[in-house]
């Protein structure tokens, strides 16, 4: 499985989708791409982008409109935006709107490589320095800062939500955070969309971490309550020992 995150890529030209996909894909990156951005909106939350590619002109909504939307949901994925409008205002509209870089076309391939690379550095540090360090629960080990985590000796590839989710139940362990909870401080209080994604997600994790999904030890759920991160065991240990196994070292 890739270690790269997903591009969400929105533009209705052709050939810029061609070219594009064509060489983040060499780079290692998933690449989605949408010529509407109705339709990419409809689709963010499946696809929990790491970074997404947006031009400024689209047959049905502008690139400042979708960066609005986007950040209105809330998200901090890192967003690039792609236009032919280089003033000044159009730059200060396109960054105000919540695009963190811009670039004007026409553009090298080379260069806009370079900016995904940077943009996704920059998102690492600012993840990093928001809750920086490591998180220990039993055999379970997330480096917050690099965005790894290992369970044992295995390393699991997690999109951006899969391992915003995975940390806070980490930083949970042992204790149980209802639906609502896990909502609203991995989505945001302000979350327009159904309650029904946590289960999703939380689904999705159990396939990236349980030996059998279907009978979670690890990823609990507790009826009518909400959801359990219990400790992975080592070498003679059992799971779903209490907490006090876990260590969040800064």
């Amino acid at each position: 499985m890739s270690a790269q995150p997903k591009v969400m890529l929105i533009d209705d030209d052709p050939t810029i989708i061609e070219t594009l996909e064509y060489n983040l894909k060499r780079q290692g990156f998933p690449v989605v791409a949408f010529g509407k951005g109705s339709e990419a909106l409809a689709k963010f939350d499946e696809i929990d982008p790491g970074l997404v590619i947006v031009d400024w002109m689209l047959p049905d909504i502008v690139g400042p409109e979708i960066c609005k939307l986007i950040r209105a949901r809330p998200s901090d994925v890192p967003i690039l935006m792609l236009t032919g409008r280089a003033g000044p205002a159009e730059v200060a509209r396109g960054l105000a709107s919540g695009a963190d870089d811009y670039l004007a076309k026409p553009f090298s391939v080379i260069e806009i490589l370079a900016r995904v690379q940077a943009l996704l550095r920059r998102a690492a540090k600012e993840l990093g320095g928001k809750s920086g360090g490591r998180i220990e629960v039993g055999s379970l080990v997330m480096d917050v800062e690099a965005r790894l985590v290992y369970l044992g000796n295995e390393q699991i590839e997690l999109s951006p939500k899969e391992f915003a989710l995975l940390k806070v139940l980490m930083q949970n362990a042992g204790k149980t955070l209802s639906t609502e909870t896990i909502l609203n401080r991995v989505w945001g209080a302000d979350f327009g969309g159904d309650i029904k994604t946590v289960a999703v997600h939380v689904r999705w994790l159990r396939q990236k971490l349980e030996e059998d999904p279907k009978r979670p030890i690890l990823l609990e759920t507790v009826q009518r309550s909400g959801y359990r991160l219990n400790v992975p065991k080592r070498q003679g240990e059992q799971a779903g020992e209490p907490a006090g196994q876990s260590s969040h070292k800064e």
